[in-house]
């Protein structure tokens, strides 16, 4: 079974170069959660789910917390978060940077790992 969080906006200091570093920028997240098993589905039981608004909150709290030069370390940190955190088989993260500093229109750059349990460090 997979549980989706869809667009996800945060304020965060990253990037390459100084300007992003100093002012910040939006940074939207996607995340797929995935389990092989979920008792909630036959329980119908909050307590049978992993919580999202632990997974908004830890998502939030690393993109806060420390600044990443590259969306792919970023996308990596968080999925590698949950999966430590969380009883999921394997997370996907894409963040996507709406406003990047280059010099032509377009709606956005993105950067996505998919990880497994397996994949963890640590």
């Amino acid at each position: 079974m997979d549980f989706f969080i869809q667009g996800l906006e945060v304020y965060g200091h990253h990037g390459v170069g100084r300007e992003e570093k100093v002012l910040g920028q939006r940074l939207y997240f996607d995340v797929r959660l995935t389990t092989n098993q979920c008792k909630a589905a036959l329980t119908d039981k909050v307590e049978d789910v992993v919580d999202y608004t632990e997974v908004l909150d830890l998502i939030e709290d690393l993109a806060t917390s420390r600044s990443f030069s590259l969306l792919e370390a970023m996308a990596y940190s968080v999925g590698e978060a949950i999966l430590k955190k969380f009883p999921v088989d394997s997370v996907r993260v894409q963040v996507t940077k709406p406003h990047p500093p280059v010099a032509c229109a377009l709606s956005g750059v993105s950067a996505a790992v998919e990880l497994g349990r397996g994949d963890a460090a640590g």
